[in-house]
């Protein structure tokens, strides 16, 4: 990589600094993901069983000094206890994958009281998780330091369809309103 993208890489990794983030290079430009492994997190991300984990994918044009930015949605869900009748231990795990060219924006929030670990009643689970965080990272940063966000193929292509799919309902919207006036219909 050139100096100008480990720099950008760099500002990243320091505005993830004591977040759940982590800055991973890849051969197109870097990785921003939620660590699940560092035991800093574990508490309050198992807490709330991490329902859903966004990685950052950022693709540099180093010539341009220009970035993509697409996400990949991965949804975990994990359970541990017994049976029922209290007698069989059972752990229960799924994962879902979902990739999303483009731009997106989530938020998740859970607030639970209960009992805690300790036996003291309180907010055992205060989890907020929203995706424009760790985008904001990667765009705070790209900006300070004179990188500009383009969008990636896949989002063109996507606005070519849509605009593509709003100009043949309008043609066939003005073509009923005609036949509707005349009668043909």
């Amino acid at each position: 990589m050139s100096p100008a993208a480990d720099e950008l890489r760099a500002a990243v990794v320091e505005r993830a600094a004591d977040t759940p983030y982590r800055v991973v290079e890849t051969p197109e430009g870097f990785d921003l993901r939620i660590d699940l492994t560092d035991s800093r997190w574990y508490g309050p991300l198992g807490a709330s069983r991490a329902r859903r984990v966004v990685e950052h994918k950022v693709v540099l044009d180093e010539a341009s000094r220009s970035l993509t930015l697409t996400e990949e949605h991965f949804e975990v869900r994990w359970e541990a206890g017994v049976d029922a009748a209290g007698r069989v231990p059972r752990l229960v795990a799924a994962a879902r994958v979902e990739r999303t060219l483009g731009r997106t924006y989530g938020f998740e929030s859970e607030r639970t009281w209960g009992v805690d670990a300790q036996g003291r009643a309180g907010r055992v689970v205060d989890f907020t998780f929203t995706s424009a965080e760790g985008q904001g990272m990667v765009r705070d940063a790209a900006r300070a330091l004179g990188w500009s966000e383009r969008m990636g193929g896949a989002q063109r292509t996507g606005l070519v369809v849509g605009g593509a799919a709003l100009a043949l309902a309008l043609v066939v919207g003005g073509l009923l309103v005609v036949l509707a006036a005349t009668g043909r219909l």
